[in-house]
């Protein structure tokens, strides 16, 4: 009888042991895995046997897509509301401040992509340095970065659009169907609902983009050039033009005051302003 039951126990205590085995072998290919980076022998390899996409921009075109993406909604807008809310005239500085990080992070790009000529961008890079899970992760990050930066400048625009025609016409449109049908209200800082349906003009634009890109990436640039040169004519216009009525009283204080909390005024406003900067600089 003790025996039986001392064979139990051993068997009992090796199926433990087996599956311990197991789950300990699955969980180490697991991490294995999500550490596992892709060498540069086998990535150039594979750049080397694919089929090059064809190069169809040249510098210039390249160099008004990067404008296009630096000078859009957000210089025109963000830049206002954070100079009004957080920075003062201190958002010079924070202009610099951003201007350098966002070359640094060009800078690293640039290298990035000479080094590993593929698509997939972030992906590639991510994949080669830190591993296949981080580089799965911060690829749909970079996914929903960017459909969000898509989705503020379309609204932004939208209420541009909106404001224009009210003002240039005796067609409201403001009160018609410009903004979603929920918000954001920044100042409460909670959702409201602005008895709207639909924001037309940003689906709108959003649609019409997208059959531009679909068309072929050189009509695209070129239509983005265009837009650039003329976006950097109405500023140029806007700075000479409003020269003479600046008011140097308004720099004084250069950091006004705090107001208590991190992001009203002084030093900590100014920092606050370089993030609102930064996605100026990233989105347009």
């Amino acid at each position: 009888m003790s025996a039986d039951i001392s064979v139990d126990n051993n068997s009992m205590i090796r199926s433990e042991h087996n599956a311990t085995q197991r789950v300990l072998y699955c969980t180490k290919v697991f991490f294995k895995r999500l550490i596992a980076r892709k060498p540069m022998d086998i990535l150039q390899a594979e750049i080397d046997t694919r089929n090059e996409l064809r190069r169809d921009l040249n510098w210039i075109q390249l160099l008004g897509i990067g404008l296009g993406a630096t000078i859009g909604a957000g210089i025109f807008v963000l830049s206002g509301q954070a100079a009004a809310q957080y920075s003062g005239p201190s958002i010079i500085i924070s202009f610099v401040i951003t201007g350098v990080i966002a070359l640094l992070a060009s800078l690293s790009y640039s290298e990035l992509g000479s080094m590993m000529p593929s698509s997939g961008s972030v992906y590639t890079y991510t994949h080669a340095a830190l591993g296949e899970y981080l580089a799965w992760f911060i690829g749909w990050n970079t996914g929903l970065l960017y459909l969000f930066g898509v989705l503020t400048v379309t609204v932004a625009w939208s209420k541009h659009v909106a404001m224009f025609v009210d003002i240039v016409s005796d067609y409201n449109v403001t009160n018609m169907t410009v903004q979603a049908p929920v918000a954001w209200d920044e100042e409460k800082e909670r959702f409201f609902v602005t008895g709207q349906a639909i924001n037309l003009p940003a689906i709108g634009i959003t649609i019409a983009i997208t059959i531009l890109l679909l068309i072929q990436i050189r009509q695209t640039a070129i239509v983005n050039l265009v837009l650039v040169v003329f976006k950097i004519i109405i500023i140029l216009i806007f700075i000479f033009a409003c020269c003479n009525y600046v008011n140097r009283e308004n720099y004084n204080p250069f950091f006004p005051p705090n107001k208590g909390s991190f992001d009203e005024y002084g030093v900590t406003g100014m920092l606050q302003a370089c993030t609102y900067i930064f996605f100026a600089y990233v989105f347009g």
